[in-house]
């Protein structure tokens, strides 16, 4: 695949867009049948829209006893971020505890490399695992199985703990979701419950919804002979300074990204 050749190089032309802030928005009540297909035909538009930006356009809506989401990809660089780092959205009412519980849709093969931890490890850390033909054809299988697997993921105060199910899995817990696959930008739709039946566990109206690119931390570049010649002579705090902007610089470059909402829920 021509992105994943990208990938492996670790350089995009995207610019980060940080999460500068939580936009305000009322959601419009619905009184349609909203069919999750990953399709905008069946959404008024105009009424439903969050906020229109280079990287997506963004809507919601609800019906009293659903919330729908809907992302439509705009950029060529985050589209193929996506597809390697995977898209998490987050959903919570309360906002001290908006990042606590999310679900990344497509999961991204950077993170189903996760699965294997061992090959995980390498890969983060391997300068030469991406010269492998077998582990470049790994990366590619993987590719097509980020629509179908997904990966949940729960932060509290000792870490980041990530898990895997099979989307069909999330339909027992109330929850759809679908993309258009086959557009050249993906598009991503999904539907919560808003009775705390579903993982988010979210009721209220006032909700707040977070969307993030998380590229992988490498660390490759951590032994290099800069950094040990600097701490051998006494700059080990400017050495472990340096990889951390390196390793920073590399995620922004593959398209690192946040961005939140605060939805009032109208009637």
């Amino acid at each position: 695949m021509n992105t994943l050749k990208t990938a492996l190089i670790l350089f995009f032309a995207i610019t980060i867009t940080a999460c500068s802030g939580t936009r305000s928005v009322t959601t419009p009540l619905t009184d349609r049948e909203m069919v999750v297909d990953g399709s905008l035909s069946g959404w008024s538009l105009d009424e439903s829209v969050i906020e229109r930006t280079d990287i997506a356009n963004y809507y919601a809506t609800h019906d009293n006893n659903f919330l729908y989401l809907f992302i439509d990809v705009q950029s060529p660089g985050h589209n193929n971020a996506m597809r390697q780092s995977g898209f998490i959205i987050y959903i919570s009412d309360n906002e001290d505890n908006r990042k606590q519980t999310g679900i990344a849709f497509p999961s991204g093969s950077f993170n189903l490399l996760r699965e294997n931890p061992g090959a995980y490890n390498s890969f983060v850390n391997d300068p030469e695992w991406g010269q492998n033909p077998r582990n470049r054809e790994l990366l590619q299988n993987l590719e097509e199985d980020i629509f179908d697997r997904i990966m949940v993921v729960e932060q509290s105060s000792s870490g980041t703990d990530r898990g895997f199910i099979n989307r069909d899995q999330l339909q027992i817990d109330g929850i759809q979701i679908a993309a258009e696959e086959g557009r050249r930008m993906m598009s991503i739709e999904l539907r919560v419950p808003l009775n705390q039946s579903s993982i988010y566990n979210i009721h209220g109206d006032r909700i707040w919804v977070g969307f993030e690119i998380d590229p992988p931390n490498f660390r490759r570049q951590d032994n290099s002979n800069q950094m040990q010649q600097q701490q051998r002579y006494g700059g080990q705090r400017r050495a472990s300074q340096s990889a951390d902007n390196r390793r920073s610089n590399i995620r922004q470059r593959m398209g690192q990204f946040e961005r939140w909402y605060r939805l009032d829920l109208g009637q």
